[in-house]
């Protein structure tokens, strides 16, 4: 049974190749010089090739994109190293559990300064409970803010950003070829309608002949 489903999985892998190369054959015969080729198989021949040039020409695109948000992360991730700060806090209560999974669940965290004892709520994660210990992050002004941005969090988010951007605009080709191929595909019919209907009824007689 294995061998049989290896043996189809094969066929098939072999089958989707086949086809791929003849429509790509068939997209290369459509853009020489041929000129028995339809205006309409040219115009899609040139959509599909529209697409491949978008695919590399977003590549530096999306390249220079990621490298100003890695910028950017970099000197936020330098900024908040420098203006905010940990401190050790003991959870003393639980506030709620997440309403949902982009809900943060809120405890009551205390902790020291100096000599006065500040208990803030904070968020935290959902597995923490009264007595566990967390970190806390204050800036400045002590006030509770998020944890600072990493370099590793910065380089995530630009390469992040360059991948969605290059796939954004490559889908967007896409679609635009697909509906040039749908308009394509309806003056396609359209000519067949008309030679068919110019077959049957402008056809020197040949239709009424009996041989």
């Amino acid at each position: 049974m294995f061998a049989r489903n290896d043996k189809s999985t094969a066929s098939s892998d072999v089958t989707r190749l086949t086809l791929f190369a003849g429509r790509s054959g068939w997209y290369l015969r459509a853009l020489g010089l041929n000129p028995l080729v339809r205006i309409v198989d040219r115009i899609e021949a040139l959509a599909v090739l529209g697409i491949v040039i978008t695919a590399l020409v977003a590549i530096p695109v999306a390249v220079s994109a990621g490298a100003l948000v890695r910028g950017w992360g970099m000197q936020t991730a330098e900024q908040e190293a420098h203006n905010r700060h940990p401190v050790q806090a003991t959870v003393v209560a639980g506030v709620g559990l997440p309403t949902d999974f982009e809900t943060p669940a809120y405890v009551e965290a205390q902790w020291h300064e100096g000599t006065r004892t500040r208990t803030e709520s904070v968020a935290g994660t959902a597995t923490v409970g009264v007595g566990d210990h967390m970190t806390v992050w204050l800036d400045d002004s002590g006030k509770v803010v998020a944890a600072p941005l990493t370099p590793a969090d910065a380089e995530l988010n630009s390469v992040a950003i360059a991948v969605t951007l290059w796939i954004g605009m490559v889908l967007c080709s896409v679609f635009c070829t697909h509906m040039i191929r749908r308009g394509l595909d309806r003056a396609r019919d359209r000519a067949w309608e008309r030679e068919i209907r110019l077959f049957a009824h402008n056809d020197d007689g040949w239709a009424n002949r009996q041989g």
